[in-house]
């Protein structure tokens, strides 16, 4: 009996350290299926295993999100964040937190699990503390300072690695483009070399994402490009599918479906909604009404973050609207507007709103559009780049901003928005939104 006790941790050991040997590697496939198989005999032998369950899911829970499973990887590191619990291990739990904050999910969630984690962690691990600190800097704004501060005193270089990225992000959203894209290589390479994979992808995500919203579309996509080969050859699905869908927005825009076809096609997994947003509205561009309402996306694989449910129900009431389904889409873009957000001059407003402009103009009661006016206003005034461009639709902003100028009775402005769209989108190569600003000028001008 004590040979198979031996027996049974010795195997449990080797698959744990296959895992970590596999993590190293950014093998998370393989790493995943260590983590599986130790915890297969913890589930059998318990304690007799020798092995620390809670820190087993944590690593699995982190190899799920690396393969962009979501829902597992949530799972997961929930049961490992209530097993830390339930021993009073602050340390574990705080480790665990760091993880799931990384998967998107409702923010208030998010912002309740990392203030609990650090309640209880206190000082004991200075650098968890920093990470979760640094992960409440979107809505903290001290967090941020404090995570600095205690990245300077201890040493921590991949947090302080942070620091360069935030400069890049100013210098973008100040319109700094050229000062912007070195800042945001050099943060890329600080996180390549520390090992911090997930933040290298991500940088150079966000510099392809801005890029293109700024109307950079050729040095938009080679950015994201440069993110999606990284992320593959780290095996990061999720980050890669991200950069991905970025890049599928600028050969849509520009009338090259197949293009965009075969972009969408590139991606690691079909978990990312927004590859079936395209090839509905592609589908629709093609005049395959009925193929594009079959495509539609389900808001169940929104999995309640905010910015995902947003997208698909203001992609379904556009679709709607413009096949005539006017009670179905009026219903979507009151599920759009019932989304909730974070905050009420949320980016998402606009960021997810010219796949539906026509539903929006024709069908949004007067509360809706002032706050979807604020939300474009309060853009403008804290940064000083104008956005032309939403990386997540493909589409062009200008027909937007005309159309709800026209709708509100500022026909000079409409006009400003709708020409300056139409000299934008041609120089782009945005033909679909040219002929919407060419439209709408002829509807002022009628």
């Amino acid at each position: 009996m004590l040979s198979m006790s031996n027996e049974l941790r010795a195997q449990a050991e080797a698959h744990r350290l296959a895992a970590e040997k596999a993590e190293q590697a950014t093998e998370w496939q393989e790493a995943a299926r260590g983590y599986e198989q130790c915890l297969s005999l913890v589930a059998q032998a318990g304690d007799a295993a020798g092995q620390d369950e809670p820190a087993l899911l944590t690593g699995l829970g982190r190899c799920y999100w690396n393969l962009a499973q979501a829902r597992p990887a949530w799972r997961t590191l929930r049961r490992a964040m209530t097993l830390y619990d339930e021993r009073g291990d602050a340390i574990g739990l705080a480790r665990a937190t760091v993880e799931i904050r990384r998967i998107w999910g409702p923010p208030e969630r998010h912002r309740a699990m990392v203030d609990d984690a650090l309640g209880k962690l206190g000082d004991a691990d200075p650098y968890l503390r920093a990470c979760l600190l640094l992960s409440q800097r979107w809505h903290d704004d001290s967090a941020y300072d404090r995570a600095m501060a205690l990245a300077r005193e201890h040493g921590f270089e991949d947090i302080l690695a942070v620091r360069k990225e935030e400069d890049a992000w100013k210098a973008m959203n100040e319109g700094r483009v050229e000062e912007a894209a070195p800042l945001f290589r050099e943060a890329h390479d600080s996180f390549a070399r520390l090992g911090r994979h997930d933040a290298a992808a991500s940088t150079l995500r966000g510099a392809g994402f801005s890029l293109i919203e700024l109307g950079y579309l050729d040095e938009g996509f080679a950015a994201a490009e440069q993110s999606f080969t990284y992320a593959m050859n780290a095996h990061l699905n999720f980050q890669a599918q991200l950069a991905l869908m970025d890049m599928a927005g600028v050969p849509f825009a520009r009338g090259d479906f197949a293009r965009c076809e075969e972009v969408v096609a590139l991606a690691p997994t079909d978990s990312d909604f927004r590859g079936d947003l395209y090839r509905m509205w592609i589908a629709e561009a093609r005049g395959d009404i009925d193929r594009a309402l079959q495509l539609m996306v389900s808001p169940e694989r929104g999995g309640n973050t905010p910015t995902a449910m947003g997208q698909i129900h203001a992609a379904a009431a556009g679709l709607l609207f413009r096949t005539g389904k006017r009670d179905a889409a009026a219903q979507a873009l009151r599920a759009w507007a019932a989304v909730q957000r974070e905050d009420s001059n949320d980016d998402a407003f606009w960021e997810e709103a010219p796949a539906m402009v026509e539903c929006l103009v024709a069908l949004g009661d007067d509360d809706l559009l002032r706050k979807f006016n604020d939300s474009l206003r309060a853009r403008d005034e804290r940064d000083g780049a104008r956005t032309r461009f939403t990386t997540l639709q493909g589409r062009s902003l200008y027909p937007l901003r005309g159309a709800l100028a026209a709708r509100s009775g500022l026909t000079d402005e409409a006009e400003r928005h709708y020409r300056d769209g139409l000299a934008w989108c041609s120089e782009a190569r945005c033909a679909a939104d040219a002929e919407a600003c060419r439209r709408g000028l002829a509807a002022l001008e009628g």
